[in-house]
């Protein structure tokens, strides 16, 4: 694991203020509130759950974009508010701050080179474990994404003053 000092000060910040996570999948049985409840016990403790996008919804998404936003290809839109949750996921990737994940129970579903998303969530049928396993590799990815902007700021920092020190 890279930058073992970052991550571990990166998940001492996430307990002190939770990732907001928002899953959108129109079927129950899977992110069920089981599921749910043993991913907050785990250190995951700001997850909301929607099975439709409805305009209501969508302009939470936007205004006060969650950290990451998990959402199924099919079935989770309201007709006037998108054709399916691709469509979604371009929006949010284009408009928000949002680390976006998609997933699928059809694997044909997850092709599409179109839309440019963060992570692909390539089993949505997994035990509570695996769902556990799968936010955390979600959320060290997110936070890997997130701090290289810092990273890369502050070596152009450092790189500024050595050479400034060189002069």
């Amino acid at each position: 694991m890279k930058h073992k000092p970052l991550k571990g000060f990166g998940k001492f910040l996430m307990r002190i203020n939770n990732v907001n996570i928002c899953i959108v999948d129109d079927e129950d049985i899977y992110f069920n509130p089981r599921m749910l409840g043993i991913a907050k016990n785990a250190g995951f403790g700001k997850i909301e759950r929607y099975s439709k996008i409805d305009t209501p919804l969508l302009n939470k998404l936007q205004n006060k974009p969650y950290d990451i936003v998990i959402l199924d290809v099919q079935g989770i839109t309201e007709p006037d508010v998108a054709k399916d949750g691709m469509q979604i996921a371009s929006l949010l990737s284009r408009t928000t701050s949002s680390y976006i994940v998609v997933t699928s129970a059809h694997q044909f579903h997850l092709v599409n080179d179109m839309t440019k998303v963060d992570y692909i969530m390539e089993n949505k049928i997994q035990t509570t474990v695996d769902f556990v396993d799968e936010l955390i590799e979600i959320v060290d990815d997110f936070l890997d994404k997130k701090s290289s902007f810092y990273k890369k700021s502050l070596f152009k920092a450092g790189f500024f003053l050595v050479k400034r020190s060189a002069a």
